[in-house]
C-alpha cells in the first residue's frame, strides 16, 4: 500500500470516529486511530530488504588479498613433481584435520575459464558441510552453485587436479592449512585455467 493510499485511509478512519461521537453523544468513545507515524514504520518495515549487518562487515577482509605468485609451483607433467604435491597436500590436509573447528565461515572467491570470475562470497560450515553461503551485500546464495565449497571440498579439487596434468601453484593458511591460494592451468588449452582464493577463516562459537 503506498503512503498516499495509508494517508487516506487514516484521514477517513479519523472523520469516521468524529461523525460518530456527534451523533451518538452516549456511545463509547471509537478506538483511536493509529498514529500516522507508526503506519509509517510497519509500512516501511515489511517492505524493505533485511541485511546482515555483520555479514557485510566480513567482506572487509577482501580488501587483504594473497599476492599473485605467491606460493609454490609444480610442474604436473613430471612424475618427481607430482609426488611432490601429493605429499604436500597431504601434510597441509593432516594439519588442517588436526586444528579444523567443527563450525566456521571464511570468505572464497573461485574462477575459471568459464564462467569466468565470480565475486567474494561468505561460506558458512556446519559439521563439515556448507550451511548458508551469502554475497557481500548480504544476499543469500544458492548452495548447488561450483563455487560454493568448504575447505575439504577445496582439498578435494586439490587431488583431483594432481591426475590432470598441467601447473599448480599454492599456498596455505600457516594458521589453520587450508589453501588461501590455489591457480591452475591445464596441460591443453590455452583458457583452461583456474584461480581460487580463500582468507578470513574464523571459527563460530
Amino acid at each position: 500500500m503506498s503512503r498516499v493510499c495509508v494517508r487516506a485511509l487514516v484521514a477517513g478512519s479519523v472523520a469516521l470516529g468524529l461523525g460518530t461521537v456527534a451523533c451518538h453523544r452516549r456511545a463509547p468513545p471509537p478506538t483511536p486511530p493509529q498514529r500516522q507515524t507508526d503506519v509509517r514504520r510497519e509500512v516501511r518495515d515489511t517492505t524493505r530488504t533485511i541485511r546482515d549487518t555483520s555479514v557485510v562487515i566480513f567482506f572487509r577482509d577482501t580488501t587483504r588479498g594473497v599476492p599473485v605468485g605467491r606460493g609454490r609451483g609444480f610442474n604436473l607433467q613430471k612424475a618427481g613433481e607430482r609426488e611432490s604435491l601429493r605429499i604436500t597436500i597431504r601434510k597441509e590436509r593432516d594439519l588442517w584435520r588436526s586444528t579444523k573447528p567443527r563450525d566456521y565461515r571464511f570468505l572464497l572467491r573461485v574462477g575459471c575459464f568459464c564462467p569466468g570470475t565470480r565475486g567474494w562470497l561468505l561460506m558458512e560450515i556446519r559439521s563439515g558441510q556448507p550451511l548458508r553461503a551469502w554475497d557481500r551485500t548480504g544476499r543469500s546464495v544458492a548452495l548447488t552453485d561450483w563455487n560454493t565449497l568448504s575447505v575439504d571440498g577445496l582439498y578435494d579439487n586439490l587431488e583431483r587436479w594432481t591426475d590432470q596434468g598441467g601447473t599448480v601453484q599454492i599456498d596455505f593458511d600457516p594458521r589453520w592449512h587450508y589453501p588461501r591460494f590455489i591457480s591452475t592451468n591445464a596441460a591443453r588449452g590455452p583458457d583452461a585455467w583456474s584461480v581460487t582464493e580463500a582468507q578470513a577463516l574464523k571459527p563460530l562459537r
